[in-house]
């Protein structure tokens, strides 16, 4: 059960900041609207309980994606998403509900970001996305030789939702 301390210590604002840092301040707020203050924590303790027997492993690697990609954007529509066997089977009404590709074949682009790879697009397929949780486009990019994977390869993958325009150096 979640108890505080009764004294103001180190370890009391220490224990606080860790309840407010996990969102447990804000679970045990909302649990506030369902039920009194004694209920409250049991339930809590109950609700933390079946969501980590529950955790899907799919909608895991969604999150951990967007976090690794810094898209913190994408987090609040994940919880949302649900996965089943038939949202990674191409969608009966393709290519009608597919959206229009933003790059065409031979754009220059470059994965967003610092320091990233760079190319022409010579290829796209479209794809279920699991890290968006939707189909999306997915393009074949050929590395430019100055780019810094090409040391080791020639072409590579992007999400759509990853490559940028390469901005046109201006005419001297």
């Amino acid at each position: 059960m979640l108890r505080p301390v009764c004294h103001k210590t180190d370890e009391h604002r220490s224990y606080l900041q860790a309840l407010d840092d996990f969102s447990i301040a804000e679970l045990l707020a909302k649990l506030n609207n369902y039920c009194e203050q004694q209920e409250q924590q049991t339930l809590a303790a109950l609700l933390i309980s079946q969501l980590t027997q529950s955790l899907d492993a799919e909608l895991v690697a969604s999150y951990l994606s967007a976090i690794v990609l810094n898209r913190h954007d994408l987090l609040p529509r994940l919880i949302n998403q649900k996965f089943s066997a038939s949202s990674v089977d191409l969608p009966d009404d393709f290519p009608n509900t597919a959206k229009t590709p933003r790059f065409l074949y031979g754009d220059k682009l470059r994965w967003i970001g610092s320091g990233t790879d760079w190319g022409t697009a010579i290829g796209r397929f479209y794809s279920f996305a699991p890290h968006l949780c939707c189909w999306s486009w997915c393009y074949l990019i050929w590395l430019s030789k100055d780019s810094p994977s090409a040391a080791w390869t020639s072409a590579d993958i992007a999400w759509e939702e990853d490559l940028e325009p390469i901005e046109a150096e201006p005419m001297l």
